[in-house]
């Protein structure tokens, strides 16, 4: 093994190569909980880009796209390293299980950065946190709708207040969204905690959120959306040739708000995603079973429809929409010369 080979416990890649396998991250009944891992070490010395696909495992665009760029990349034209892991909550992927594990019943991505003695879903935050996001530079967390979510595709980033760190994460969003851009701040309503990303970014590495992608499915221009965003960052970054191409026009997510059903019943929507709605704009009914209308939805602020909540039987207190509040992204000097036009 030469020095500027990356070593993965047993997984061993000289540069100039692509190596895969698996790391063992705890033990079930049935048997060992492993993590697939892809190396991709370019022939040039440049950062390392570590993609994680399948943090929620049924958000299948998102780490399809992840599978393919690993087989796409050639290792002799790349400069720097990709780390990929195609599908991080294998458990999940294996049930078919949206949001939280079969296991334990946790969220991966709301127990970052996990534990060394923790339960399987901590046991694979730890993992990924402790022996891959620790060799990276920057790091693109592959996500899209889950089970029951539409989704309008956003890219995001959490401020750390570090101003070079936080430039290059605003400059992979800024790359990577084909409109949609949040900078999640203290004090933002519905901001998670315990997320992949904002850890990561804790821990000096640029690390943003790519999200596209709906409810269940694999439709081809989702992953292309995935693959233009990252492809785009891969360019910024210099790792591979090329120049990014930033859609023009896009707009930053400055708050959000969830609407709710107060009755119970038939939701009969007419908003979808990505949609803009105004302010007291009608968003749809709810019907009872004779077909009455019970509640007719209204929208409290203007916003762009970001999720839509898929079932159509609804209970009283049940999130129906979230949205977007919005303003036109400012200028930002290290991704504006690469705007292309409409």
């Amino acid at each position: 093994m030469t020095r500027d080979a990356v070593r993965i416990r047993d997984l061993v890649v000289e540069r100039g190569a692509t190596g895969r396998g698996f790391l063992k991250v705890g033990e079930t009944g049935a048997g060992p909980v492993e993590m697939p891992v892809v190396v991709v070490h370019g022939a040039r010395s440049g950062p390392t880009l570590c993609l994680t696909g399948g943090v929620h495992a049924t958000e299948y665009p998102a780490q399809t796209a992840v599978r393919e760029l690993t087989r796409q990349l050639d290792p002799a034209t790349l400069t720097g390293t990709v780390i990929a892991v195609p599908v991080v909550n294998l458990p999940m992927f294996a049930a078919r299980s949206g949001f939280v594990s079969p296991i334990d019943g946790l969220n991966l991505n709301r127990v970052a950065p996990g534990r060394p003695d923790g339960t399987i879903t901590e046991l694979i935050a730890h993992t990924l946190f402790s022996e891959i996001l620790s060799l990276a530079t920057h790091h693109i967390d592959c996500h899209g709708g889950d089970l029951g979510e539409a989704l309008w595709p956003y890219a995001a980033y959490r401020m750390t207040g570090n101003a070079d760190l936080d430039r290059t994460g605003e400059a992979m969003v800024r790359c990577w969204s084909p409109g949609i851009i949040t900078l999640f701040r203290e004090g933002m309503p519905l901001i998670p905690t315990g997320t992949v990303t904002t850890e990561a970014a804790k821990r000096g590495i640029a690390s943003i959120l790519g999200e596209c992608g709906s409810d269940n499915g694999l439709d081809p221009a989702d992953v292309q959306t995935h693959l233009r965003g990252i492809t785009n960052v891969m360019r910024y970054l210099g790792m591979l040739s090329g120049t990014p191409a930033v859609a023009a026009h896009q707009r930053v997510g400055t708050g959000q708000f969830v609407v709710h059903a107060r009755r119970g019943g038939l939701v009969r929507l007419a908003a979808t995603v990505g949609q803009t709605v105004d302010e007291g704009e009608t968003l749809g009914e709810i019907w009872d079973v004779f077909g009455d209308v019970v509640e007719t939805l209204r929208s409290p602020a203007r916003g762009i429809v970001r999720l839509v909540w898929t079932r159509k039987v609804v209970n009283s207190g049940d999130p129906l929409l979230k949205c977007w509040i919005t303003e036109p992204a400012p200028p930002f000097a290290p991704t504006d010369r690469f705007i292309r036009a409409d």
